[in-house]
């Protein structure tokens, strides 16, 4: 009942946002362009590297993983036994190109993955890829690319965008609400994608692990709600301070087919994962000093909060076998950006970046005392591109990396 409510109040609104015409079609102008990361090394102008949230929309691409499939070079994969969504870029995973919101890294401190399913696409105005050639000032990991998810930005007074739909054992619904008012502009987004099931061909045959109909245990649900505020003194600088908080629920179906060589035929693995919550502030700014000289910095804060629970069988009820147990991460990222850049020299760039980033990790399972792992990295680069013709780019860059201060403990009393 509650479930219909809702549906019909995201319907009524969005019949209400047509009438008063608060929605307007996606352009170029509602990128958030402070949240780019842009190289002047690279060939940006292509359109081959940047999915516009026309297109999404056009190929309706609800998850970031999807989305990103549509662009040459990469391709969907899945990371090991955690159902979890990721990518390949020309044969680089994410550990070697790293996800970014808003210039903001988004991977997790554990092992360096993110499960880029439990993100929706609602509130991006496009999704910019580097590949191939990589810039030093992308900081560290970046030996394939970089992938850069970039927000929304009112240019209206006020504009509203809400969607609701159904799906095959599920549904969606979406809000994007916003407004710039000169010298300032605000935006505030909220989600929910959520399957029940996803559903199986009718000539499947029932195996030991999977009898047909709904796929057991394939079941989703991501919320995610976030908000930016902006700030613009003067046509020479811009501040913004974000928020972004997702919650996600998801279950990993059990391994239903019959490989020899496959571990997951020999102990079926009952796991649900009961929150997938991530959470982060961040703090922008670009001020151009004068005609040739910008300075850009950006300065952040994530949590990341999982559980996983293993069952003893398929009813998912009791945690008492010896491969059972219930595992609680509670990590989070400290970090800071700072890039330069200097156009003194006709036809020449020269950038300089510097990164901080702090990773702290902390696990147990119930019962046990809390590991903490951290790893500090502080990465410095320096790049010059110099423009020779309208076609042909000279570039240099160096950096180095200082990390690897990893302290471990056990906290007692978990």
């Amino acid at each position: 009942m509650k479930k219909t409510l809702l549906n019909l109040l995201f319907i009524f609104i969005t019949l209400i946002s047509i009438n008063v015409n608060a929605q307007t079609t996606d352009t170029g102008k509602r990128v958030f362009q402070l949240g780019q990361v842009t190289i002047k090394g690279t060939r940006d102008s292509l359109k081959s590297n940047k999915l516009s949230a026309a297109s999404i929309n056009l190929y309706n691409r609800l998850t970031v993983s999807q989305a990103l499939s549509l662009l040459p070079g990469i391709t969907l994969t899945a990371v090991g036994p955690r159902n979890e969504s990721a990518i390949n870029v020309r044969g680089f995973d994410i550990r070697q190109v790293p996800i970014y919101l808003d210039g903001v890294p988004l991977y997790v401190p554990y092992d360096g993955y993110v499960d880029l399913a439990r993100y929706n696409t609602f509130n991006l105005s496009e999704i910019d890829v580097a590949k191939g050639y990589s810039s030093v000032l992308f900081g560290p990991n970046a030996e394939g690319g970089a992938i850069n998810l970039v927000t929304r930005k009112p240019v209206n007074p006020f504009e509203a965008n809400v969607v609701a739909g159904w799906l095959n054992g599920g549904y969606r619904l979406n809000t994007n609400l916003g407004g710039n008012l000169g010298k300032f502009y605000y935006e505030l987004s909220a989600s929910q994608l959520k399957r029940n099931y996803y559903p199986l061909s009718s000539s499947y045959i029932p195996t030991k692990n999977e009898d047909g109909g709904h796929r057991d245990n394939s079941y989703s649900n991501d919320i995610g709600v976030s908000g930016k505020i902006g700030f613009i003194p003067s046509a020479n600088q811009e501040y913004a301070i974000g928020y972004s908080y997702q919650h996600g629920t998801k279950g990993t179906p059990v391994y239903a087919g019959n490989d020899p060589l496959n571990s997951l035929s020999k102990i079926a693995r009952y796991w649900k994962w009961p929150n997938w919550d991530t959470q982060g502030l961040y703090l922008l700014s670009n001020n151009k000093l004068n005609s040739t000289n910008v300075i850009k910095t950006r300065w952040y804060y994530n949590q990341f909060k999982n559980e996983i629970d293993s069952y003893d069988n398929s009813t998912y009820t009791t945690i008492s076998k010896p491969y059972a147990f219930k595992s609680i991460y509670n990590d989070y990222t400290l970090g800071a950006s700072l890039i330069f850049e200097n156009t003194d020299i006709k036809n020449n760039n020269f950038s300089i970046a510097g990164h901080y980033k702090q990773d702290v990790h902390r696990e147990h399972n119930v019962g046990e005392p809390i590991r903490r792992d951290a790893d500090n990295n502080f990465d410095i680069g320096a790049e010059d591109t110099y423009q020779i013709t309208s076609a042909l780019k000279a570039n240099a860059g160096s950096a180095i990396t200082i990390g690897g201060a990893l302290m471990r403990n056990n906290i007692q009393g978990a």
